[in-house]
């Protein structure tokens, strides 16, 4: 925790006490004294909070904590006068406050493509991750549904599951009143759960792209008429168009093949150039 001078907290507080806008003042009571007073656990794909007793109990005495202590939005210093700096939400700005904390919860976990790169090995490549992920919230959507007793577990994996399936849907409300924070962030853990497995769909489905379809995504304009020459698509090009008059069936060309390689129409110049000298070179073997 930052110790603040009594003439930094006069000056803070000054400038604190200026501020029109409640969203201004959530920015400034985070940016100097932080507005999640907990340490919550860190992204974890195994969700450990979930299914090993002691840190199941981490989070529910952050939750008595919480619970217990009507002071968390506030923060005092006493010199000579007392200095208090209150985030305190009315009914009129709950809702922004709870998404504030939403946001911050959400900004936390690293890049989960770089986190899956780096874990991903011979041993444990991208599948087994994902069918560890999957594994995991098919227990959880069993327990769900099939234990009755409303102990403080279930009732923190249903407020996971609920943002696990909103950002699934990619349809992600935000709060529409005050929450507490352990609410919050179980709900920003399944939004990010939902993208943890996004994301390694995606890994995995580039790890099984041939590696020269890869390396097309970086080909410059020539290139990717070389590959499309490759897999076949100009010579089924020429057959579609070869009933057109030789000067018609040039443009038409040029014109798909603009399309194909995600060119602007400005680009038909320059295809048409790369078209020719391809010809004159015998690569496509245009007539």
């Amino acid at each position: 925790m930052t110790l603040y001078s009594e003439n930094e907290v006069r000056n803070l507080y000054t400038e604190f006490r200026d501020l029109k806008k409640y969203t201004q003042k959530l920015s400034f009571f985070d940016r100097f004294f932080g507005i999640i007073p907990f340490s919550f656990p860190e992204f974890d794909p195994q969700l450990s909070y979930f299914f090993q007793k002691e840190k199941t109990q981490e989070l529910a005495e952050i939750f008595k904590r919480e619970r217990n202590n009507p002071g968390l939005t506030e923060k005092k210093f006493y010199f000579d006068e007392t200095y208090t700096f209150t985030i305190r939400p009315t009914n009129s700005n709950s809702a922004l406050y709870s998404n504030y904390i939403l946001s911050s919860f959400l900004a936390r976990p690293p890049i989960l493509s770089e986190w899956i790169s780096q874990k991903t090995s011979v041993d444990k490549p991208v599948a087994f991750f994902l069918e560890e992920a999957n594994g995991i919230l098919n227990h959880i959507e069993y327990l769900l549904q099939y234990e009755h007793e409303k102990s403080f577990k279930l009732q923190c994996m249903s407020v996971f599951f609920r943002g696990y399936f909103d950002g699934f849907c990619n349809r992600v409300v935000g709060p529409g009143k005050k929450r507490k924070f352990t609410e919050l962030y179980l709900y920003a853990q399944g939004i990010i759960y939902a993208n943890y497995i996004r994301s390694l769909k995606s890994a995995l489905q580039k790890s099984r792209m041939p590696v020269d379809l890869q390396g097309s995504m970086s080909l410059d304009l020539g290139g990717k008429l070389a590959l499309l020459n490759e897999l076949g698509l100009i010579d089924f090009l020429k057959a579609r168009y070869a009933g057109l008059a030789p000067s018609s069936f040039e443009n038409k060309l040029t014109e798909m093949l603009c399309l194909l390689t995600n060119g602007q129409a400005e680009q038909k110049q320059l295809v048409l150039e790369i078209v020719s000298a391809m010809k004159s070179q015998r690569k496509w073997g245009i007539d």
